[in-house]
């Protein structure tokens, strides 16, 4: 018999694992950095090869549409080298990245330097890149399917529009896109499940990328309202991040257009700034946070039956919380 995950072990979980994040918050907010660098430089990297040739030729008046098409076509070429770096770098960044979460949720100090341990290996490059490919895959199986049919729907409508001579299209493709994004919340649960398998990868690099997600996914079967649940507790945190981020930078162009001049930069530059600070040290932790009780939901509902003292979360279910429960 499986363990019975109920409303108070989602917030035992949860509070046990925001304090583990709170207390190694300084170590959450460098990896997260670290992780994100890469990619921002390779993305940089992606603009440059796509349009920077293009801008510069257009800023030093060459503006032949002839070369500036092939200048803009051989960047597209160069497109494919950039994708395959994300790919190679990204994959063990994220079993880094994980590793770092999981021994967070098990109660371990895991440092930063956890991020580039796969580098250390090719057999962990490899495994990290055959598991971003395979959640990649998983995700694309699952999303083609509703992507047709609301392709195949949005086609039909504006067809049938055409035949009747109207131009009245707008309100059922809205009601047809607002029906796909319904749809896909279950699939999200569902793809979201299988990214349980970087725990077990992060075990053992040398089990298969695809029953380490298909054991993983296995382990939440008949919970996923109670999943669904779990993801929406966390949305007030996402609510909070994009709102101050948000209220940052609109009181900076609120600066420049209101008091102009330098002092109005001088707003606008610092409240970017504030909002930079928001998105990295909020946005850390609420990742760190997320998947660490992620981790530990699977990580529950996949342990074998126990005795409420031999469980690492054993005072939510024993009702022996001696605080009564803490909030979410």
């Amino acid at each position: 018999m499986r363990q019975l995950f109920t409303a108070q072990t989602r917030k035992e979980i949860k509070r046990t694992c925001k304090e583990r994040v709170m207390d190694n918050l300084g170590r959450c907010i460098g990896i997260q950095f670290l992780y994100s660098l890469p990619f921002v430089l390779l993305a940089l990297m992606l603009y440059w090869v796509m349009f920077g040739r293009v801008f510069s030729m257009i800023m030093s008046g060459n503006a032949d549409s002839y070369r500036l098409a092939m200048t803009l076509s051989s960047g597209m070429n160069s497109v494919w080298l950039v994708l395959f770096l994300m790919l190679v770098i990204g994959g063990p960044l994220s079993l880094g990245l994980m590793r770092f979460y999981v021994g967070l949720q098990r109660g371990e100090e895991p440092g930063v330097g956890t991020l580039l341990t796969p580098f250390t290996s090719l057999r962990s490059i490899w495994a990290g890149i055959k598991m971003e490919f395979c959640l990649a895959f998983r995700s694309f199986l699952w999303m083609i399917g509703p992507i047709i049919v609301y392709s195949v729907l949005v086609s039909v409508v504006v067809f049938s529009a055409a035949m009747r001579g109207s131009t009245e299209v707008q309100v059922p493709v809205v009601i047809l896109y607002v029906l796909f994004v319904i749809a896909l919340i279950p699939i999200e649960i569902k793809v979201m499940t299988y990214s349980a398998g970087w725990v077990l990868l992060s075990d053992d690099e040398t089990r298969s990328v695809w029953e380490a997600t298909r054991e993983a996914s296995v382990a939440f079967k008949g919970q996923f309202g109670k999943l669904f649940v779990f993801v929406f507790s966390f949305i007030g945190w996402y609510i909070l991040l994009f709102g101050v981020t948000y209220l940052c930078i609109g009181l900076g162009v609120a600066g420049l257009l209101v008091v102009k001049g330098g002092i109005g930069i001088a707003v606008l530059v610092a409240t970017s700034i504030a909002a930079i600070c928001v998105l990295i040290v909020l946005g850390a932790f609420l990742n760190a946070y997320e998947m660490t009780s992620f981790f530990g939901v699977y990580e529950y509902l996949s342990a074998p039956p126990a005795e409420p003292q031999d469980t690492p979360f054993d005072h939510s279910w024993s009702g022996q919380d001696g605080d009564g429960g803490a909030p979410l």
